[in-house]
């Protein structure tokens, strides 16, 4: 294990930025209200509380939302949101009143607090008359007054505040939105005939306790009669075409029973209410059609939250772009105006809108968005480079090659809507089971109307209703989606975000999982410590790194804030950034920041001793960084991703579960097998420099292999979407692109990977309180079924009978302990291994 050469002062520690969260250096005696990360943090906070709007800490603290958006100190500047190309779908509109409106993406948002916090900011912001967040899409709808605002002040007040503005993309699921306003309509309607049926039956029933003239009596009764079979020709008619529908495909379905019990009933009461004889049935076929209307639009929303189709490229690749011309001049443009051959600028920290080949400048390009890889790479002229990458230092120039769906990162995405689309349902449990209950029940409702027959009409129709009543499926129907929202309900507690309960009946059978490294395995940020040499060489390096964005840079900062002295800066000068390190000065001495190359590259000495610490590094799987003063080797950095807490403890209560576990990471071999011996993961299940592709076709594989058990991606990065996609389950951690969230249908929101156990327990208890529900429900049936067939049910009791199915299934589902109480799995891990750097 690589350890530090001097313990940490006391007088430097690291605490949250007052406004955003993220971890700060700072003094002890720093107030709390004075720490902030950078300049824009400390902007945004001073433009809160000098707008009065400090409560946004207070709501924001109160949701449990998490920090807000870390603000970018230097904001880009926002004329382009002044230009019509630059906003596309997004161009501002006049209203009758003279005032623009525009509808813009926006980035940053949490919670209510935010919405809270951007609409207050447009009530004190002069010109800009109204912003209406929505949450749900995270669109921001702007009215303003262009003669005393522009757009472009609008963006950059927000952007101060740590809120991205972007144009909008108006590919509306317009199919979507039609099939849920026809949903609500058929439930508005079905509620209006429900509520009046019931006034109509309360009036009924007063009537038979305080009487009722009988014209009065039948008035009512065909009242209701109407309004029930309206209710089940008008909004139940879907249950009708699903039972036609299933006769034709001789498919068993629940509506066939729920049709043929709203057939029945609604014949046999209309006869009755002419008659004026026997039951009537309009209120229960009413209120019945009500609910499965409601129940209907809830299973239609889970599935198209489901299948909805996401614009992924749009998240994690610019908007636009900086085009240079032939003057060498930039001019900002969508990206969708962008030619093969145009000569694109991209500065430092920014993400690369296109693949192409760099034609001027050096940097180090952070790919893990794409491969995996933890360590960036250094490009110059002649290097390819792929959108959704990061460029992290210095300006270059790429000459565009591939933009769009064409673009390595398109393909990707477009494998992860094929991975998608070819994956094939689960048939749940509650299918085969409730397939053959349909045919059974409609079979023995035509059986005991024809065996009653002979005891005439009414009596047969009145015991065939009785038995479709008592025996209609929805205790069937509600034991599975029950249970499931249930537990879906208490893992979301834990911040355990399910998106479909198919998930939990997969995870019930076991199989194998595979797990990304970088940024699911390990934390995903660099962390460095001291080995050999002076803490005075770490300090210059850190100056020297200081203008630096590179993650091996940030690192080095942390690690000179825990230096034991501080040394006086005179002067500094960043002299030269090179693929393989920094050369600069410091009170005028010469330091170089880099690795073994770079030292090579000055013609530096390296001493045996050196050497020992450099073999020391990489036997760890940490990379050795070499800090030279004026010639001479004066200190070795090991960099390194540390391991995820409770990492080790995970894996073991998975393997004891039964589960089989790998790794598939884009990282080095070498470096993916040392963090597989680290967390107890065999060594011939542990891939590195795996392609996108490649984990895809292995998820493939395995998925196809073996269709009794799971296969399980576990990642957190776009390079893992397709893969995330393919498998039984994707799930994706904390930390990683949103593309991966779309593609996986589980979402560790925690950042605990204890949760992934935790998830495993909640599916197989799951999978018991479905089955035990089942039980429960079809012994209700068979029970109510025999005795409605020998005609000891009336109708009427049926009606009562009916919804104890139903509560008996609530009761048992609320009180079934489906999520695990506890937190661990004392003694399954070895302690000695948790959360060190591989």
């Amino acid at each position: 294990m690589i350890r530090e050469t001097a313990d940490a002062p006391a007088k430097r520690i690291v605490r949250p930025c007052i406004h955003c969260g993220e971890p700060t250096d700072s003094d002890t005696e720093q107030p709390a209200e004075e720490i902030f990360c950078c300049n824009g943090c400390r902007g945004a906070y001073e433009l809160i509380h000098g707008w009065g709007l400090e409560g946004f800490y207070g709501l924001r603290d109160q949701l449990a939302s998490g920090p807000a958006s870390r603000v970018n100190a230097q904001a880009s500047r926002y004329e382009v949101f002044d230009n019509a190309e630059f906003l596309g779908p997004s161009v501002p509109t006049e209203q009758a009143d003279g005032l623009m409106r525009c509808e813009l993406a926006v980035h940053g948002l949490h919670c209510a607090a935010c919405a809270w916090l951007i609409e207050n900011a447009a009530i004190r912001t002069p010109g800009w008359n109204v912003a209406r967040v929505k949450m749900s899409d995270h669109t921001l709808q702007v009215i303003f007054d262009p003669t005393q605002t522009a757009l472009s002040k609008i963006a950059g007040l927000l952007d101060r505040l740590g809120y991205e503005l972007a144009p909008i993309s108006k590919q509306r699921d317009q199919h979507f939105q039609n099939e849920s306003r026809r949903h609500l309509i058929q439930i508005a309607i079905a509620g209006f005939f429900a509520a009046n049926a019931m006034w109509i039956a309360v009036a009924l029933y007063a009537g038979e306790a305080y009487g009722v003239a009988a014209e009065h009596r039948f008035f009512l009764r065909m009242i209701g009669t109407a309004l029930g079979v309206a209710a089940v020709l008008l909004p139940g008619r879907t249950f009708f075409v699903g039972a036609i529908a299933s006769m034709r495909n001789r498919v068993p379905h629940m509506d066939l029973p729920v049709a043929l019990g709203l057939s029945v009933g609604t014949i046999v009461g209309t006869i009755n209410a002419i008659t004026g004889k026997g039951h009537l049935y309009f209120d229960s076929l009413a209120i019945l059609v009500f609910l499965l209307l409601i129940g209907r639009w809830i299973q239609f929303h889970q599935q198209h939250r489901a299948a909805k189709a996401v614009d992924l490229l749009l998240r994690i690749t610019p908007r636009h772009a900086n085009r240079v011309d032939e003057r060498n001049e930039t001019s900002t443009v969508l990206v969708d105006a962008l030619q093969i051959g145009d000569v694109i600028r991209v500065g430092g920290n920014e993400s690369l809108p296109a693949d192409g080949e760099v034609v001027q400048g050096e940097s180090m390009i952070d790919r893990s968005l794409l491969t995996g890889e933890s360590v960036p790479e250094g490009v110059q002229p002649g290097d390819r480079v792929l959108a959704g990458t990061i460029n992290l230092q210095r300006v270059i120039d790429v000459r565009v090659e591939a933009i769009g769906d064409d673009s390595r990162i398109g393909k990707v995405m477009r494998s992860v809507e094929d991975a998608t689309n070819q994956k094939t349902p689960i048939v749940q449990f509650a299918d085969s089971v409730g397939g053959v209950f349909v045919v059974v029940v409609s079979l023995l409702a035509i059986a005991s109307f024809l065996w009653w027959m002979p005891s005439g009409w009414s009596v047969a129709a009145s015991h065939a209703t009785s038995l479709l009543i008592v025996a209609c499926p929805c205790a069937l129907a509600l034991a599975t989606p029950l249970a499931i929202a249930v537990s879906l309900g208490r893992a979301a507690k834990h911040k355990v975000l399910i998106r479909d309960g198919n998930t939990l009946q997969q995870l019930a059978r076991g199989g194998r999982i595979w797990f990304d490294k970088t940024g699911t395995l390990t934390s995903g940020r660099p962390d460095a410590e001291l080995i050999s040499g002076h803490w005075d060489a770490v300090q210059l390096a850190a100056v020297v790194e200081q203008e630096c964005q590179h993650p091996v840079a940030e690192a080095i900062k942390r690690l000179a804030s825990r230096s034991p002295k501080e040394i006086q800066i005179d002067s500094y000068e960043l002299t030269a950034v090179h693929r393989n390190g920094v050369v600069g000065q410091v009170n005028q001495q010469a330091v170089l920041v880099g690795n073994l190359a770079l030292m090579d590259q000055h013609h530096i000495m390296i001493s045996d001793s050196t050497m020992e610490a450099i073999d020391r590094c990489t036997d760890e799987s940490a990379s050795p960084i070499l800090i030279a003063v004026n010639g001479l080797i004066e200190a070795i950095v090991a960099i390194s991703d540390p391991l995820r807490p409770h990492v080790a403890s995970t894996i073991a209560s998975l393997r004891h579960r039964g589960w089989k576990i790998g790794i598939l990471s884009g990282d080095h071999p070498a470096i993916v097998q040392h963090v597989a011996s680290r967390v107890g993961i065999d060594i011939d299940e542990a891939h590195g420099a795996m392609s996108p592709e490649e984990k895809l076709f292995t998820v493939q594989r395995d998925s196809e292999s073996d269709e009794d058990s799971t296969t399980v991606m576990i990642g957190d990065g776009a390079n893992d979407a397709a893969a995330l996609a393919a498998a039984d389950v994707g799930i994706a951690v904390r930390g990683g692109a949103e593309v991966s969230l779309q593609a996986a249908p589980v979402f560790i929101a925690s950042g605990d990977i204890q949760d992934i156990d935790h998830l495993m327990q909640s599916a197989r208890r799951t999978n018991w309180l479905i089955r035990t529900a089942f039980a429960v429900s079809l012994t209700y049936n068979l029970v109510a079924v025999g005795l409605a067939m020998m005609g000891r049910i009336s109708p009427l009791i049926a009606a009562v009978l009916m919804p104890i199915s139903s509560v008996s299934v609530l009761a048992l589902t609320l009180a079934w302990p489906t999520y695990p109480s506890s937190l661990g799995n004392a003694g399954l891990w070895d302690k000695t291994t948790e959360g060190k750097t591989p």
